[in-house]
């Protein structure tokens, strides 16, 4: 199936304060995700000029683009899915726009049922879908380069915050710099057993790492982890004080124990 992505970041930051090297940069960042087609603004195409050899365009559009089924969710998709590529043809590109919160979810859909282009952004920037979670998507369901890996993605939304002048959210998909920390004791039990059955990817396909973070739902399999993570020999005798200790003080800051924190902690137990 050759399905077709469109990425509009760069099409929709025209009021943004530009610094050429960054977006250049960000530019081949797209190109090395293999996006299909960069949409580019007018503004922006002058701006990037030279551009390096790939499959952009600008407005007027070469293919028609269905915009916006916010709500297509709340009813049936399916359908309308159906009747827009019986109406303006399959070459179609749906760009599902984000009010009711999900825009991905609906170009998702689109691409898994029957449809072959859609249009996003990073992040989800102007409201469209995020370009890198239907990537992900599409590769988890083995729909599209099933093999490749996005390690440069941390860079990539660093770069992208700094061109927005805003931070990301800490949880976002994908991209957000938690996304991997756990620390609830059975979650982080059963992640260490069977990760797969946890994680819809390695953390290390999207340049991230698993962290076991330690605070007030932490247990004992928790601190075992962070023991070998520090390379620290602790007599299993000791485990449940540790852990005693780690959640009073968890509980005092309100808040996760540091990794320096923790060491002192058992320090003082097995002193």
């Amino acid at each position: 199936m050759n399905l077709k992505i469109t990425d509009r970041t760069l099409s929709c930051i025209d009021d943004v304060p530009h610094n050429k090297s960054d977006l250049s940069r960000f530019l081949a960042f797209l190109i090395e995700m293999e996006i299909d087609t960069i949409e580019l603004s007018e503004q922006m195409c002058q701006l990037l000029s030279p551009l390096p050899e790939y499959s952009f365009y600008t407005p007027p559009y070469k293919k028609p683009r269905l915009e916006g089924l916010d709500d297509a969710l709340c009813g049936d998709y399916l359908q309308t899915f159906a009747q827009a590529r019986e109406a303006f043809g399959e070459d179609i590109e749906f760009c599902p726009t984000n009010r009711f919160y999900c825009a991905t979810a609906l170009a998702a859909e689109w691409m898994m049922n029957g449809g072959k282009n859609v249009a996003g952004s990073f992040g989800g920037i102007g409201g469209f879908a995020a370009t890198e979670e239907l990537v992900m998507i599409l590769r988890i369901k083995g729909l599209r380069k099933a093999n490749k890996a996005y390690k440069f993605f941390p860079e990539m939304a660093k770069l992208f915050c700094k061109i927005m002048g805003k931070n990301m959210r800490q949880d976002k998909p994908i991209i957000g710099k938690r996304i991997f920390h756990v620390e609830s004791g059975v979650h982080v039990d059963g992640i260490l057993k069977q990760p797969e059955r946890y994680e819809p990817f390695p953390p290390e396909i999207v340049g991230q790492r698993r962290k076991i973070v330690l605070g007030k739902q932490s247990g004992t399999a928790s601190v075992r982890a962070k023991l070998l993570e520090l390379n620290i020999q602790c007599s299993e005798k000791h485990i449940p004080h540790i852990l005693e200790q780690v959640k009073a003080q968890a509980s005092a800051k309100n808040g996760a124990i540091s990794e320096w924190e923790f060491a002192k902690i058992v320090k003082e137990c097995l002193a």
